[in-house]
């Protein structure tokens, strides 16, 4: 695949990459007749727009908006801006994308994310909620899938690795917070915390964007998180009744609000506070993003940021 981003193309340069293609449209040409193709090119570091004035009939029918494709152009300028006029583009087989490719990254490598989780799995001190967690974040067939899981598809980790980050730095802020207030069960805390999201690996698929499953929009999260807690609790016998239902609960009640898709909101203590650290770290992300996103790093202000209503101050 070719290693190009589209943040690396410069004015002048011969481009020969691999992108998503974001969008495609055939358009009829001003001044004479025929169509030309009108593209959106994209990957994680940002999209560019191209051109393909005479071969724009033959590549769309051959690539669609979605695809993975190979473009080979020239980087030339329009309206102060970079666009690619495209000599040639073709789509890729499924066998060649890579998610990596197209999706942020969380800054949270699944190295340090193992070494967090193996330190919180250690820290619980109950044996049932130990094997618990044990049984889940140990299965192969799990693990690598929430390693790599994103957390939302837009607004707060939306990145490959972004469900790890989100859930450990929830997990991390519970077991503080639970030395600050001795009448908590921490390891009640520290437990439903990490398992609060678990449903979202069934809830999002990884490709050239984040999209969710089928079982992902017939369900959510929620509900799929619950499916697998009662699952993992099946493999452990003797597991107690009132653990499964409080975590049950916490799963149910982290949105904390019903008109946040939360079937009930938080009935004990460790479930209001597990609702409240959940809002925090995805408002961290959520304002470092701003910041870290901006195009002018001199400039004191993010640009209007939708899933806050507002403005970030950045100094």
């Amino acid at each position: 695949m070719g290693d190009i981003f589209i943040e690396e193309i410069s004015l002048g340069q011969e481009v020969c990459g691999v992108f998503a293609l974001r969008s495609a449209k055939l358009l009829p040409f001003r001044n004479s007749p025929g169509h030309y193709l009108a593209a959106v090119l994209g990957d994680k570091t940002g999209q560019v727009e191209g051109r393909a004035w005479e071969s724009g009939p033959e590549i769309y029918q051959n690539c669609r908006t979605g695809d993975i494709v190979r473009v080979q152009g020239l980087a030339t300028e329009y309206n102060d801006r970079v666009q690619i006029q495209i000599a040639a583009m073709t789509a890729c087989r499924d066998s060649e994308i890579e998610p990596e490719r197209f999706i942020p990254s969380s800054n949270l490598d699944s190295d340090t994310a193992l070494l967090k989780l193996d330190s919180l799995l250690q820290s619980i001190t109950d044996p049932h909620l130990n094997k618990l967690l044990s049984a889940i974040f140990t299965d192969q067939d799990f693990l690598p899938v929430f390693l790599a899981a994103p957390a939302a598809r837009r607004n707060h980790h939306a990145t490959t690795g972004g469900l790890a980050e989100h859930s450990l730095g929830v997990a991390v802020a519970a077991k503080k917070i639970a030395g600050a207030y001795p009448g908590l069960d921490r390891d009640l805390l520290i437990a439903g915390a990490l398992l609060h999201d678990i449903g979202k690996v069934k809830e999002y698929s990884l490709g050239t964007d984040i999209s969710f499953t089928d079982e992902g929009r017939l369900l959510g999260h929620i509900v799929l998180g619950m499916q697998l807690l009662d699952r993992y609790v099946g493999l452990l016998p003797g597991f107690p009744d009132h653990l499964k239902l409080k975590l049950t609960h916490m799963i149910v009640s982290h949105h904390g609000q019903y008109e946040w898709q939360s079937p009930k909101r938080p009935k004990f203590i460790e479930a209001t506070i597990l609702h409240h650290l959940d809002m925090i770290d995805t408002a961290v992300d959520m304002f470092s993003s701003a910041v870290e996103s901006r195009e002018d790093t001199e400039e004191h202000w993010s640009g209007w940021v939708r899933a806050l209503d507002r403005q970030v101050f950045c100094k």
